[in-house]
């Protein structure tokens, strides 16, 4: 893994410290264009259905195959994703809030879709459970030639609709309105909840996959936190200081889902300031937020205990990173990301150097010793700064100027110095005031 250059100016680029890696597969990439070409089969599949329902019966032979395929694409989105929202806006389609991507030449075929939902007073529909073929019939019934009865969410009484649930247009189109409406300071707020949104998925996203790796519920792919990465990211760099607001937020029942989040967070908003393209932000960001996944191997007795460990049990939390490694190990898909989500998860809790302490034992330097990469760096700040402030069963949380305090101090030999004052200034904390030997106050930032 290439290195950051070392260089005193604060605005640090990587541009050239990361290695070039234009094959790479990114799991977030990779899922959403999964999502992207199901979604366009799925508008593909509507349009024609409900196009030639106008000149044959639904329940005509023609539809089998078609009906078969959309079938097949709806429960693939809805076994990806858990629910399937489709919504049509303007001349847009969402998919799970996720705009469709549409050529050219499909353009003309989505505004022919979006008319007929509009005839109807359909404005899209939910799908949380599998789905049949007979329902999907029941569902392109209510644009035949044939059906004139007022549509509900339920479709229409001759034809009732069960795992499908029917959105109504005039309610899509105000809320397009209200959106459309919105001043600037609006735009803003929406912003925020926007922000406090995807912080909340992803929180929602690690119980699950935390539950599903301890045998408590089905296994939940990695694919799919790619895609909240990359929201993460795309917010970052338009609303910094909001989003770094939410890392405030912790859990003592479910230290590892805020934990994970928060050090994903806190990295890419430190990523960027560092001068990181989108690219390798959405790296960092998968590798931040699986960091500490070999923390569901510790046993919990261990995590939450209270007094002091023993020389034992400390052998077993230090074993952590091992454990995170065989975790990534085990998604069996060995490619330069996941080769760069093994190396940051055990190198980021390499310490940077060998502190050398005066007579009174105080650190007086540190001799760099390990030659370690930007995103183990990054991650290790950002790990160290989130644990500190969460408060943990054998003490409270410390305040943010106090855990800066004694990562500059005491803890000083673990962290790249030059990396830590960028920290500070990203965090926008006040100056951070010491006593010297003497009894003097100084300034360590």
């Amino acid at each position: 893994m290439a290195q950051s250059p070392t260089t005193g100016s604060e605005k640090i680029q990587f541009q050239e410290a990361l290695e070039a890696a234009p094959d790479r597969l990114e799991l977030g990439r990779s899922y959403e264009e999964k999502l992207q070409g199901l979604a366009r089969n799925l508008v593909g599949g509507l349009y024609m259905l409900i196009r030639n329902v106008k000149l044959y019966d639904p329940d005509n032979n023609i539809f089998d195959k078609p009906l078969e395929q959309l079938k097949d694409t709806i429960n693939t989105i809805v076994a990806m994703d858990e629910s399937l929202n489709l919504q049509g806006a303007g001349e847009a389609v969402y998919l799970n809030n996720m705009l469709v991507k549409i050529d050219i030449k499909s353009l003309e075929n989505v505004v022919y879709l979006l008319t007929e939902f509009q005839r109807r007073g359909v404005g899209g529909f939910n799908i949380s459970k599998a789905i049949t073929v007979q329902e999907l019939r029941n569902f392109i019934y209510i644009f035949s030639q044939d059906s004139a009865e007022q549509v509900g969410e339920r479709g229409v009484s001759s034809r009732k609709l069960q795992a499908l649930k029917l959105r109504r247009w005039e309610k899509i189109q105000e809320i397009l309105k209200n959106q459309t409406q919105s001043d600037n300071e609006e735009r803003q707020v929406d912003r925020q909840r926007y922000a406090l949104t995807v912080y909340a998925r992803t929180i929602y996203y690690m119980r699950k996959y935390i539950a599903g790796l301890r045998g408590e519920g089905p296994q939940i792919s990695v694919g799919r936190g790619g895609r909240l990465i990359q929201d993460m990211v795309d917010i970052c760099f338009g609303s910094r200081s909001h989003f770094l607001g939410l890392t405030t937020l912790k859990s003592d029942d479910e230290y590892l889902c805020f934990h994970a989040t928060n050090v994903a967070l806190m990295s890419i908003v430190f990523g960027a300031e560092l001068g990181l393209d989108k690219g390798q932000l959405r790296d960092l960001g998968m590798a931040a937020l699986f960091h500490d996944i070999g923390a569901v191997d510790v046993p919990e007795e261990l995590m939450m205990k209270r007094g002091k460990l023993s020389p034992d049990e400390a052998r077993v939390m230090r074993k952590s990173p091992i454990y995170s490694v065989k975790r990534i190990l085990r998604t069996r898909l060995l490619n330069k990301l996941t080769i760069h989500r093994i190396i940051t998860a055990f190198e980021h809790k390499t310490e940077f150097g060998t502190p050398v302490k005066d007579l009174k034992g105080n650190i007086s330097f540190v001799v760099p010793r390990a030659d370690l990469g930007c995103f183990s760096k990054i991650i290790a700040i950002s790990d160290t700064y989130d644990a500190l402030t969460a408060r943990r069963p054998f003490r409270d949380a410390y305040s943010p100027d106090i855990a800066l305090t004694l990562m500059w101090t005491e803890l000083k030999h673990k962290f790249d110095p030059e990396y830590l004052h960028i920290f500070m200034n990203v965090m926008k904390l006040p100056s951070v005031r010491v006593l010297s030997d003497k009894g003097e106050k100084v300034v360590i930032f």
